[in-house]
């Protein structure tokens, strides 16, 4: 027999380090929206749809033989626990600190937590780092 509420205790593991090697941990930001726990446990920060800018990891071959399609232009959500400085539509930003505590993977939704962030080029050019 099955255990009843078995998600209370299971959680999928996320692999941050590979997935920020593959994408140069650098992101377009396609819309930014402020964060604010319910429960008052985690920071305040913001909410980023992020567009992939690079993606160079070699996903395989599918049934047929042809080359699986790569992530690139694609969009993802994260929450970033800060708002030491602002962000806007453009920026191009590097996710710091993964919150793996906070961060789990549902299906194929990811909900992922950073507890840091920083803008390396601001729309219009203008570089920070």
């Amino acid at each position: 027999m099955a255990l009843t509420n078995i998600w209370k205790f299971t959680k999928t593991v996320i692999d941050w380090d590979l997935i920020a090697k593959s994408t140069h941990n650098k992101y377009q930001v396609v819309s930014v929206r402020k964060y604010v726990d319910k429960k008052g446990l985690l920071a305040d920060g913001y909410i980023l749809t992020l567009m992939i800018l690079i993606d160079d990891f070699d996903y395989g071959f599918d049934k047929s033989g042809q080359p699986r399609e790569n992530n690139l232009f694609q969009n993802f959500d994260v929450t970033v626990l800060t708002r030491k400085c602002n962000v806007k539509k453009g920026d191009i930003v590097r996710l710091l600190n993964y919150d793996a505590e906070h961060s789990y993977a549902i299906g194929y939704d990811l909900l992922m937590r950073f507890k840091d962030f920083e803008v390396i080029q601001q729309q219009g050019g203008k570089t920070n780092a």
